[in-house]
């Protein structure tokens, strides 16, 4: 019994093994290492990680420390930067005005200030989550270019219902929706990015998407600073961003993995490969 099982388990690792070289030989083949409709695909699908670091890094302007406060009343008129605690409400306020962070407006300062770092721990507990949901997703039934699909979409829903938080806690739950959706898209993108490349390649097509995250930090500054008064637009900005993907580039533009296409049965894998 125990051989028969080790005999059917081999030959289900050489069907896979011979799959996966056919794939690969059919690219070479037919379609070529990297050639310019390769470079598009994985343009168009290295796009998405510009959100991904939208959605990772834009925290370090809505969550920013207020760095200085001004007096609003007569009362605090001789109060120094140390004694601010003992300052009544309604007497001072931020220099860059309540609405500038969600520390300024919730008032995550001295007593309160273990909760500023709970939204970040709490999206990054919710990356690890998404990762592991997102794979099964993608090799499953849902397929790779759905699964950055259903991701590009769940992340513009929930970065634009943050920006209608109430209070940290509920602010802290959409953080952790952020970080689920947003999971799906470094995980994904890189197996449609590479899946048509071949070998020899795929490993400097695989840095390509770095360059692109790092494409949408610097942007963040450019988007952020006409929205310092208030942290909820700069959400609701970069939640339009990737709606727009999805509609415009993804779903008209963007191949799905024809390895998957493949396993599955699908007949649109001799198009792809063969185009």
């Amino acid at each position: 019994m125990d051989e028969e099982k080790h005999q059917l388990v081999g030959e289900k690792n050489g069907v896979w093994s011979k799959l996966q070289l056919t794939v690969d030989e059919v690219v070479e083949e037919y379609v070529g290492s990297f050639g310019f409709s390769q470079l598009v695909q994985v343009i168009l699908v290295s796009l998405t990680r510009i959100f991904d670091s939208h959605c990772t890094l834009v925290t370090i302007f809505t969550d920013a420390q207020p760095q200085s406060w001004r007096c609003i009343g007569r009362e605090c008129g001789g109060t120094t930067a140390a004694s601010v605690r003992a300052l009544e409400p309604g007497t001072w306020e931020w220099s860059g005005g309540s609405t500038s962070s969600t520390i300024a407006e919730w008032g995550l300062v001295c007593d309160r200030r273990y909760l500023a770092a709970l939204p970040t721990s709490v999206y990054f507990l919710g990356s690890l989550i998404g990762s592991a949901v997102f794979g099964r997703l993608a090799d499953g039934h849902l397929g790779w270019k759905r699964a950055v699909l259903a991701s590009c979409l769940l992340t513009a829903a929930t970065i634009f219902l943050t920006s209608f938080s109430p209070n940290i806690w509920i602010y802290s739950l959409l953080r952790f929706a952020n970080g689920f959706s947003r999971a799906g898209i470094g995980i994904c993108c890189l197996v449609l990015a590479t899946e048509t490349i071949g070998r020899k390649w795929r490993g400097q097509v695989g840095q390509v998407g770095f360059f692109f995250f790092a494409a949408g930090f610097l942007s963040i500054p450019v988007i952020a600073y006409p929205t310092r008064t208030c942290w909820r637009t700069l959400y609701r900005i970069i939640s339009i961003l990737p709606l727009v993907y999805s509609v415009f580039t993804l779903m008209p533009f963007v191949a799905e993995s024809p390895r998957w296409l493949l396993v599955r049965g699908r007949s649109e894998v001799k198009k792809l490969l063969m185009c």
